[in-house]
């Protein structure tokens, strides 16, 4: 099967409501995709859809989702589906963080990360692989982190979930690669979204700490996030899979 162009391809952001989800689905948009919004955030979709619509996508629709619910991503799979059809893309933003000790962490919130990061993108990824092996064809994006590779004190449950991601990204891609579905991820260093330049705000020391670490000697911008995730997620990427692609100015490599 000749592989598509992004122009008219039915593309799924998960996470698309704020920050880097927002702006790979408008990215997407600006490709002329056909762009399915998915978040637990009604009111923040409806206003990502209208920036993607001014953007040029083909088409913008909106589907609440709770990757921690099974029910819940199976109700995306089913109007997805009905909608759309197979999607060529998917897009696997969804987050939350915590920055706790392990000794004061309690196994709810352990848990809570490990669903939101891990479990979450696994069960959106296994929902939509038969429709995109139907069609001989699909690209996973997932969106891991820096932390994948790296550690800090608070950051247990967290870095946990992400070095799970890139390796189940890279247990996917071999099983599925037979299908004609890419997966891969992209692991970005601290970026500074909208919900991170708040917090700057609130700690004005940890934007220069975080700096600090990064031998580019710069935070990542959203740009340089979804530069990667288009790649990941067109044509020509499409001997790549089950490579973490990161997107972290060398931080991995700077202690």
């Amino acid at each position: 099967m000749t592989p598509p162009d992004l122009a008219g391809a039915s593309v799924v952001i998960v996470g698309a409501s704020q920050g880097i989800g927002a702006a790979v689905a408008e990215a997407l948009a600006a490709k002329r995709a056909r762009v399915v919004l998915a978040s637990r955030s009604a009111d923040r979709l409806d206003a990502v859809a209208q920036r993607c619509a001014s953007a040029g996508a083909a088409s913008v629709d909106t589907v609440t989702v709770d990757v921690r619910s099974p029910d819940s991503i199976e109700s995306l799979r089913e109007a997805v589906i009905d909608r759309h059809g197979a999607p060529r893309v998917l897009v696997n933003s969804a987050g939350t963080t915590s920055s706790k000790s392990a000794l004061d962490l309690t196994v709810e919130e352990w848990d809570a990360i490990q669903d939101v990061h891990l479990r979450g993108p696994f069960l959106t990824a296994r929902a939509f692989a038969p429709s995109m092996a139907a069609e001989g064809y699909g690209k996973i994006v997932n969106l891991s982190s820096t932390w994948a590779a790296t550690v800090a004190p608070g950051r247990s449950a967290y870095c946990a979930a992400k070095a799970g991601l890139s390796h189940l990204t890279a247990a996917l891609a071999v099983e599925w690669a037979e299908l004609g579905i890419r997966v891969n991820a992209v692991a970005p260093t601290a970026t500074r979204t909208p919900s991170r330049l708040a917090r700057f705000a609130s700690q004005p020391q940890l934007e220069g700490s975080l700096r600090e670490r990064i031998p580019m000697g710069r935070l990542a911008e959203p740009a340089d996030v979804v530069g990667a995730v288009l790649f990941l997620a067109g044509t020509e990427s499409d001997f790549v899979t089950g490579h973490t692609l990161y997107v972290d100015g060398g931080w991995r490599f700077s202690r």
